[in-house]
């Protein structure tokens, strides 16, 4: 059984495959179109401070599932001191998962797009990183030679940095350049970390297609397309890229998981996405702080949604992808049995 048909049986009979899927579409869905269409079904942003979404003496957030007044002014009492009711005949609107701070914005709008703008990051890192490992993994294997031999130890030079310390040292130089950088329809500070993250997670991609187009490289209809005298390009482009784009499609969801972990811990750690810009990393940052700024605990403040939301859909998210990921994997697996 040829490797497509393989493929296109296991896509059909996988289950988990199927509802990773359909899951990893699902959520791409919810944070793409879904706050603009919950914030008009709900007639707020998620940037509009609701005082009465907070205790009035210590600013705790409400919980899940609270209604509070409809107003982003708070009402006192003639000595100035103590909240009130606002008039009668205001309204009150659902807050599902909560409000966020002491600001009181709503945190199921605050959540999704801050999923937006993460996703953002992931996937725009991971395009980057597959572009980029494509070029270098394909001309490498396909010369072989100084040619492969430089790019092998270019990408092993590339490795041999702490991945982590070194977006954090780059991003602290050239955020504030780069950070205005929106291209129109990007947040600041989207592009980057799309940039920091492409430009060094890209030697995942590269070495394993470089091992693939090493060995597709002696297959005969490569061969038979080098002796009919058909130039290098185009036989990367019709004979080869064909055969690693499976692969290729693979590392692109396994990627997608790692960086969106890894837009978290960045922005966590002070150096990624700002305020007021939402992403899954700094509604964390908001509730403990960074790593050089800790927010002191406080139990009177203290709500553990605040850090569960957020959690919980990055938990989501990495194992959707990585699900995904594998069930491609095996689909797409010429070695499997048919």
């Amino acid at each position: 059984m040829s490797a497509g048909a393989r493929a296109r049986r296991t896509l059909r009979g996988d289950k988990v495959l199927f509802a990773s899927a359909l899951a990893a579409l699902l959520l791409v869905a919810s944070v793409a179109i879904g706050p603009p269409i919950l914030s008009a079904a709900l007639g707020h942003t998620s940037d509009e401070p609701f005082p009465y979404a907070t205790d009035p003496i210590f600013r705790k957030p409400v919980d899940p599932l609270t209604k509070v007044y409809d107003t982003t002014r708070e009402y006192s009492d003639e000595s100035g001191y103590q909240r009130v009711a606002p008039p009668k005949g205001t309204q009150k609107t659902w807050f599902f998962a909560g409000a966020d701070s002491s600001l009181g914005r709503d945190e199921l709008l605050r959540l999704l797009e801050g999923g937006r703008t993460s996703l953002e990051v992931a996937v725009g890192g991971t395009l980057l990183a597959m572009v980029i490992g494509l070029l270098i993994g394909m001309v490498g294997g396909f010369l072989g030679g100084l040619v492969d031999a430089a790019f092998a130890r270019f990408t092993e030079f590339v490795m041999a940095f702490p991945l982590m310390l070194l977006v954090i040292a780059i991003g602290t130089q050239t955020n504030n350049h780069l950070d205005a950088i929106t291209l129109g329809f990007l947040p600041p500070g989207v592009f980057a970390l799309i940039v920091l993250i492409g430009g060094f997670t890209w030697f995942y991609p590269a070495r394993v297609i470089r091992t693939q187009v090493a060995e597709l490289r002696n297959r005969e209809f490569v061969e038979a397309a080098v002796m009919i005298g058909a130039k290098d390009s185009r036989i990367l482009r019709t004979h080869v890229l064909p055969h690693v784009l499976p692969t290729a499609l693979v590392y692109l969801t396994l990627l997608v998981p790692v960086n969106v972990l890894l837009e978290a811990g960045i922005t966590f750690l002070g150096v990624g996405i700002h305020l007021p810009t939402p992403s899954w990393g700094n509604l964390l940052s908001t509730t403990w702080g960074t790593v050089l700024s800790p927010t002191a605990f406080d139990a009177r403040r203290a709500t553990v949604w605040l850090t569960l939301l957020p959690s919980l859909m990055i938990f989501i998210t990495v194992f959707t992808f990585n699900q995904l990921g594998e069930g491609l994997r095996e689909a797409f697996d010429t070695e499997g049995r048919g």
